[in-house]
């Protein structure tokens, strides 16, 4: 891999951030003369006198009595310390502590789904491609179908009507509790698991048909090349040609799949884990939006945002490894 593609895609992704930093700062002031009004909504029961005074306040508490390059310079300097602001919940607590309490619970449904869907995935459309025009194949093409026209969260009241209230193979329904009693003790791990296992589902079965329908495609592709003819007048058996040839020629297309997938991993459990009452990251955004707690929006919409440019940065560099004609055309 070429040092100077690394350091052009390191940099293109600098000044993405900051594009992202600095239009997460100005949306929410868009239309809004005073933000503190966009802050603090005035109160039906609350006298002009009073609002007037709870605005000063919030202008002093969250710094809109400065001009606003001067917000924005404040705003920029605390990011670098690593200060996302200050949430309206009750006690003010950081929204770099409220997103720290949630992301593991996020990440529980998120990487378990994208395991679960990338390993089944790439298997089942290998044997699809392999045995192309069987029973596989034909299973493939048509869950790829249902699963396009169907959306998650219409696969998630599914899968809770029927396995968690029809049928209670797992809960339907998350306890409120269990984040803040969770230990690490077989008790709430089991719990954990069972509570679990009905939203990942409802994540990676589209997942699993997505990675199957990609691997099957480029598989079938590699499949025609002349190397594989190659292998084969070679006398090399099936699983040899399979998983030492043409999957590792068939990755690029599973990989730009794959990278989308960890870009948007957070951001695609928000309504899952609203339909489950899964107390992760996306329950956090929504409480948040319900309740004007801007700084918080704020905070999740720039992590998240982050965590995508991060996420599509080591998909382009793992592009490179796997095709080095991408740092040749860059060259060009």
């Amino acid at each position: 891999m070429q040092k100077s593609y690394i350091i052009k895609r390191i940099l293109y992704t600098v000044v993405i951030f900051f594009v992202v930093v600095t239009l997460n700062f100005f949306i929410p002031r868009l239309g809004v003369e005073d933000p503190a009004e966009r802050y603090y909504p005035p109160q039906g029961n609350m006298s002009d006198v009073e609002y007037d005074i709870i605005k000063q306040l919030t202008r002093e508490q969250y710094g809109f009595d400065v001009p606003t390059w001067q917000q924005y310079l404040r705003y920029m300097n605390d990011l670098f310390h690593g200060d996302l602001g200050t949430s309206f919940q009750p006690g003010s607590p950081k929204v770099a502590d409220l997103i720290a309490q949630r992301l593991p619970w996020t990440l529980v449904l998120s990487v378990s789904s994208l395991v679960i869907g990338l390993v089944v995935g790439l298997l089942f459309g290998s044997y699809a491609a392999w045995r192309r025009g069987r029973l596989a194949d034909t299973m493939l093409l048509n869950a790829s179908t249902i699963t396009t026209a169907l959306p998650a969260f219409f696969i998630a009241l599914i899968l809770s009507l029927y396995l968690g209230f029809e049928w209670e193979l797992f809960p339907a329904y998350t306890d409120p509790n269990m984040a803040a009693s969770f230990r690490w003790n077989w008790a709430s791990i089991k719990l954990v698991a069972s509570s679990a296992a009905l939203p990942i589902l409802s994540m990676c079965i589209g997942s699993i048909v997505s990675y199957a329908q990609n691997t099957r495609n480029s598989v079938i592709a590699v499949s025609n090349e002349p190397f594989v003819m190659t292998a084969r007048a070679k006398g090399l058996s099936n699983g040899n040609i399979l998983y030492r040839h043409v999957l590792r020629n068939a990755m690029l297309p599973i990989v730009t799949n794959l990278g989308m997938s960890v870009s948007g991993l957070i951001g695609g459990a928000v309504v899952i884990e609203q339909i489950f009452n899964w107390n992760g990251m996306g329950t956090l955004f929504l409480n948040a939006n319900n309740t004007n707690d801007y700084p918080l929006m704020m905070g999740i919409m720039l992590f998240m945002s982050t965590f995508a440019l991060i996420a599509n940065l080591i998909t382009d560099l793992c592009y490179s490894l796997l095709d080095p004609r991408v740092t040749v055309g860059e060259r060009r």
